[in-house]
């Protein structure tokens, strides 16, 4: 348990680094957008054209919540809204030529930071890195149904 534990408390401390380093990214990328907009630039590149409640899904936060993000994203000209071919009530959304862009200075942005925060590190220990932290993620994308079912009946 006590592993167990101590990977929570370097997670925990990887995550308040991330918050931070993000707004740095942004604010070297010339992005002006709030941190959870890029968030939501980034999935619309990963997912496509998509419905706003696909999207927060995907995110794993409230509609109401996303709305508020795509609206200011909208305003950038970052992001629109076209009608849903299968569904001509509903709309998808999707990025603009310049959003994508948003989102190409965003990912270079990204890469360059993590370089100059890992100078010494090598090949290999990226590689290493990288590939316990995806096998972390699916691990907890399998798991966390079961642990979800668990906690209802509980």
């Amino acid at each position: 348990m006590a592993d167990h534990e101590q990977l929570w408390g370097e997670l925990s401390a990887l995550l308040r680094g991330l918050r931070s380093l993000h707004g740095q990214v942004l604010a070297r990328a010339d992005v002006r957008c709030e941190v959870a907009g890029a968030a939501v630039l980034g999935q619309l590149e990963l997912l496509g054209p998509v419905r706003l409640t696909e999207l927060a899904q995907a995110l794993g936060l409230d509609p109401s919540s996303v709305s508020r993000q795509v609206s200011a994203l909208e305003r950038a000209g970052w992001v629109t809204r076209a009608d849903d071919p299968t569904d001509r009530r509903a709309q998808r959304l999707q990025l603009t030529p310049a959003g994508r862009e948003v989102v190409a200075a965003i990912t270079r942005e990204r890469a360059t930071v993590l370089e100059r925060l890992t100078p010494d590190w090598s090949g290999q220990d990226l590689e290493e890195l990288t590939g316990l932290l995806a096998r972390l993620n699916a691990d907890i994308a399998t798991h966390r149904e079961q642990l979800d079912v668990r906690l209802e009946t509980a």
